[in-house]
C-alpha cells in the first residue's frame, strides 16, 4: 500500500492506495520559494516597475488604504502588508494614517485566522484593519466599465489620499488569472458589480492561466483603473501559495511581469486513463467553501475519462460559499443558469459538466442535503470513500492530484 497526504482544510488527510493500482500523484512544481518574503517584497518596492517609489507618490500626511486579497495565506498576506507599512514609515507616513483593508469579495463571511494574524504582527500592530464583504452597505460608485458593470468598491479604500493594492498572481477559472487587478474586483467590490463581472465568464471559453481575450480580466483590470490605484504589489506564488517572486509599481507593468513570472509552472503532467481520480482542492486557500472549492473539478476536467470515478476532498467550513449552488441546485442547461445568473451559477455548471458521464464523490463537512441536490454522493472520510469506490468497480487505476484548484493537469 502507498500512504498519499493531500490538504484537507486546515490539515491534511490520507488515503492508501494499493502500489498496483496506482498509477501516480500529481502535484505543483515547487520552483524556488522566497526564503525571506518580507526581504523579496520590500526590494521590489524599491525598485518599482514603471513607478514612482512609495517615497515620491505619497506625502508623509496623506490617508493611505493598503488592500489585500482575502483569500491569501496569512503569513504571506502579513508579509506583503508589513512591508508596505514599513515602507510607508520609513518615507514618513505614521501608522496612524494607514488603513489596511480586507476584501472578502470572493468568500460569505470573514476569515478571522487572517485577521489574527495581521493584528499579531509587530509592524502591523495597532493598524486600523477593516474588513469588507461583498454584501456590505459602505461601498462607493466610482464608475462604469465598457461592459456595464457599476463598480461599487470599499469606501475606506476609495476614501483614501493614496491607494495600494497588493494580489495574488494564480489561475483563476473566471479571470484566467488573478493578481492585484482582482483584489479591487470582486475581492473589495460590492455583490452587484461581482455578479455582472463574473457572469462575463460565460461569454466565452475560460482558459485557465490565459486572461487574454477574457472578457472577466479586461473588466477587472477595468475597475481597477477606475478606482485609482497608485501602486500595485503583485505576488507570484507556487501550487502550495509559496511566494516566488514579487513586483511593485504600475498594476499593468507589474501585471504583466507577474504573468511572464508564472509562466505555465501551474501546468503538470498527468496520466489520462484513470478509473478513479482523487483530487483535493488544494486546502483552506480553497476549500473554505464549496463556491470556491469546486474549480478543482474543472482543473482535472482535461484528463478525466468518460465513467471515472472523480473524489473531490473540500472541507467547505464556510459552507457553500454561494446563493446559487442551493437555488439553482436543480438546474442543468447552460442556457438557464445564463438567464437566472448569479453568484454560483458557473460553479453550478462545473459540477454538471463533471457529472454527465461521471460519478462525484464529495469529501466534505457539508451536510448531505446541501451537497446532494447538486448531484453528489458525500462521504465523511477520503479513506472512507475511496474503499467504497473501490470496492463497487472493475477498473481501479488511481490518480491522485494533491492541489486541484492552483494547477491544471495535461496529458504528457
Amino acid at each position: 500500500m502507498v500512504e498519499v497526504w493531500l490538504p484537507y482544510g486546515k490539515t491534511e488527510v490520507h488515503i492508501s492506495v494499493p502500489l498496483r493500482n496506482l498509477l501516480g500523484t500529481v502535484e505543483p512544481d515547487r520552483g524556488q520559494p522566497s526564503a525571506n518574503p518580507f526581504e523579496t517584497i520590500t526590494e521590489s518596492l524599491r525598485n518599482p516597475i514603471e513607478s514612482k517609489t512609495i517615497g515620491e507618490l505619497v506625502k508623509p500626511r496623506a490617508k493611505v488604504a493598503i488592500a489585500i486579497d482575502g483569500t491569501l495565506s496569512p503569513g504571506l498576506a502579513a508579509s506583503a502588508a508589513s512591508s508596505v507599512v514599513w515602507t510607508l514609515n520609513q518615507s514618513g507616513v505614521p501608522s496612524e494614517n494607514i488603513t489596511l483593508v480586507v476584501g472578502n469579495g470572493r468568500r460569505e463571511h470573514g476569515y478571522q485566522e487572517l485577521i489574527s494574524v495581521l493584528q499579531g504582527s509587530n509592524i502591523l500592530k495597532g493598524l486600523d484593519i477593516v474588513e469588507h464583504n461583498r454584501n456590505s452597505a459602505s461601498v462607493t460608485r466610482v464608475g462604469t466599465t465598457s461592459t456595464g458593470t457599476n463598480v461599487e468598491v470599499c469606501s475606506s479604500f476609495t476614501g483614501a489620499d493614496s491607494r495600494i493594492v497588493i494580489g495574488e498572481t494564480l489561475i483563476d477559472h473566471f479571470s484566467g488569472l488573478r493578481g492585484a487587478h482582482s483584489t479591487v474586483l470582486p475581492a473589495l467590490s460590492g455583490k452587484e458589480a461581482i455578479e455582472h463581472s463574473m457572469s462575463l465568464s460565460f461569454s466565452g471559453e475560460v482558459v485557465p492561466g490565459v486572461p487574454d481575450e477574457n472578457p472577466v480580466y479586461a473588466d477587472q483590470v477595468e475597475a481597477s483603473r477606475l478606482v485609482g490605484v497608485d501602486m500595485a504589489v503583485q505576488l507570484v506564488t507556487n501550487g502550495y501559495g509559496e511566494l516566488v517572486s514579487a513586483f511593485s509599481g504600475d498594476l499593468e507593468a507589474t501585471g504583466g511581469s507577474a504573468i511572464a513570472t508564472l509562466g505555465e509552472s501551474y501546468r503538470v503532467k498527468a496520466e489520462s486513463n484513470a478509473d478513479i481520480i482523487v483530487v483535493s482542492a488544494g486546502g483552506s486557500r480553497f476549500d473554505f467553501d464549496l463556491y470556491n472549492a469546486v474549480w478543482a473539478l474543472r482543473g482535472v476536467s482535461p484528463i478525466v475519462k468518460r465513467g471515472a470515478t472523480i473524489i473531490l476532498l473540500a472541507e467547505c467550513a464556510d459552507g457553500m460559499g454561494a446563493e446559487g449552488l442551493e437555488t439553482l441546485a436543480q438546474v442543468d442547461t447552460l442556457s438557464e443558469l445564463r438567464r437566472r445568473y448569479m453568484l454560483g451559477a458557473r460553479a453550478v455548471h462545473v459540477i454538471k459538466t463533471a457529472l454527465r458521464g461521471n460519478e462525484v464523490v464529495l469529501v466534505s463537512a457539508l451536510p448531505g442535503y446541501l451537497a446532494e441536490p447538486l448531484g453528489f454522493s458525500v462521504e465523511r472520510t477520503a479513506s472512507a470513500a475511496l474503499e467504497r469506490v473501490t470496492q463497487r468497480r472493475r477498473g481501479r487505476r488511481t490518480l491522485v492530484v494533491t492541489h486541484g484548484c492552483s494547477t491544471v493537469p495535461v496529458v504528457d
